[in-house]
């Protein structure tokens, strides 16, 4: 058994085992990840965009007047970081075999939500304060606390003890970890890129079958009910996976330097 877990730890990680995981959780609980995903990012912006909220927040900032962007954007950001949380904990449940519970991925991102933030303001100002000094030790500091986010929801680590605990998984497979992520980055932004694409596209042929594709647009056009819910679908699949991946590089890097629960059980009752 140790001679299998030395073995399995030696090959570290890899961008195959990190993107398969991560599928595996959406696959293994579809209504509980993509579900959740857009009951808390997309719905609310859909349903926001039907009241017009988002052309006046728009209309607002042009305006110079930011109040009411400002409070859009607070929640938002606390939406997007509850779904977070929960996607977390659907990987953490998965690792350990269970089915994901959508109540405690929701108590989950819900308690973890405070700290989350402040690891992920920490975390901006540091990659920031890094790439006035260069892009290098930007990017250094990225790959270095790129599980922070993770390790703060499975772990309750602490929001100093969270940059502690991805340093010490990251070591020794910086490299692979920001190969992984630039991949995703690269998937994520060209999916974003289709999105955004597919929408305009989708908007005009819309507005043809309609009589309200119109050339001339003096202000920023509501797409169309069918347009946004289409375009809401795809973007949870898409931040979803993206979420999923980084919770799986934590899953695969606290495996491969701490060794998976079961084989660290069996050793100890070997």
């Amino acid at each position: 058994m140790a001679s299998h877990i030395i073995g399995e730890r030696s090959r570290g990680i890899s961008v195959g085992s990190v993107f398969g995981r991560s599928a595996n959780v959406i696959k293994d609980n579809p209504l509980a990840t993509l579900g959740t995903s857009f009951a808390l990012i997309a719905l609310p912006s859909l349903l926001l965009g039907q009241i017009g909220l988002g052309a006046a927040v728009f209309q607002n900032v042009q305006l110079g007047q930011y109040a009411l962007a400002g409070v859009y954007g607070i929640i938002v950001g606390l939406l997007w970081l509850i779904a977070s949380g929960a996607l977390v904990q659907a990987t953490v449940a998965h690792d350990e075999g269970r089915a994901a519970n959508p109540r405690e991925m929701l108590r989950v991102g819900v308690l973890r939500c405070l700290p989350l933030f402040a690891v992920y303001v920490l975390l901006l100002l540091g990659i920031w304060v890094g790439t006035i000094f260069l892009v290098v030790p930007g990017i250094m500091l990225a790959v270095m606390w790129s599980v922070a986010l993770p390790a703060i929801v499975a772990e309750r680590s602490g929001v100093f003890g969270a940059f502690g605990r991805s340093r010490a998984l990251t070591k020794g497979a910086r490299w692979h970890v920001f190969g992984i992520l630039l991949l995703a980055f690269v998937i994520y932004l060209l999916a974003s890129i289709a999105i955004g694409v597919g929408s305009v596209a989708g908007y005009g042929s819309l507005g043809v079958l309609t009589g309200g594709g119109q050339v001339r647009m003096p202000l920023p056009t509501q797409p169309s009910f069918v347009v946004q819910l289409l375009q809401s679908i795809v973007t949870t699949v898409v931040l979803t996976w993206f979420t999923t991946v980084g919770a799986s590089l934590f899953i695969e890097l606290r495996d491969w330097k701490d060794g998976p629960d079961a084989d660290r059980l069996a050793d100890i009752f070997a």
